[in-house]
């Protein structure tokens, strides 16, 4: 699962770390944006991604917060896309990480 259980809801940093591909969609976007993972802690992954303009750079950051709140889809992998894992809504509302 992406997210463990400790006192909070954290990052689960076995799941997910450095050079994942991911698209994620916060629900306030129309739209979700691909990316390479750049930092994960318990609490906040760092994407870095291409905007349409192709000589900058960007980053958007997920907090475990938002996820758990159910702000973001996200899809991710670990290995390269050989398993894309999907994460909608929170735990608490009965969604959790499947592999696709």
């Amino acid at each position: 699962m992406l997210l463990t259980e400790e006192t909070k809801k954290v990052i689960n940093l076995a799941e997910i770390g450095r050079g994942s591909l991911i698209s994620a969609k916060n629900k306030t976007w129309d739209k979700a944006q691909s990316g390479i993972v750049t930092e994960v802690t318990t609490d906040t992954i760092t994407v870095l991604f291409l905007p349409e303009t192709q000589n900058i750079q960007n980053h958007f950051a997920i907090q475990a917060e938002a996820i758990e709140k159910g702000m973001w889809t996200i899809r991710y992998s670990s290995d390269g896309m050989e398993t894309v894992n999907v994460y909608e809504g929170s735990v608490e509302n009965g969604s959790e990480s499947v592999a696709v």
